[in-house]
């Protein structure tokens, strides 16, 4: 079975939009490619959604990105829209971290 990370990688916004497993207790979905990607996680009641490192400027345009999950266009807030690399960050952490268990606050809003 190929892994979370290598589907990932096969997301490309307009055909392949989005993927999902399991890690450990947690449903991850990422969807979204080539270059930007939303995560959500959950187990039970418990939700949480990976947040970038970025910062918007203040320009009232770079409020929202639009990614094509799941084959609909939707304009996500662009706190949500991770590069590559935030998706590995987010991908390791729920994989060290149970659902009862503190995520990062830097990269995750519950």
């Amino acid at each position: 079975m190929t892994s979370l990370a290598a589907r990932v990688d096969g997301l490309d916004g307009v055909h392949e939009t989005l993927v999902a497993d399991r890690i450990g207790e947690w449903e991850v979905m990422v969807g979204g490619g080539p270059e930007r990607f939303v995560l959500t996680a959950t187990a039970g009641d418990s939700v949480a959604n990976a947040v970038t490192a970025d910062q918007p400027d203040g320009d009232e345009d770079d409020d929202t990105i639009d990614l094509t999950v799941g084959g609909q266009g939707v304009d996500y807030p662009v706190q949500y829209a991770l590069h590559r690399h935030e998706v590995d960050a987010a991908l390791a952490d729920l994989a060290a971290v149970g659902p009862g268990e503190d995520l990062p606050a830097d990269r995750w809003e519950r």
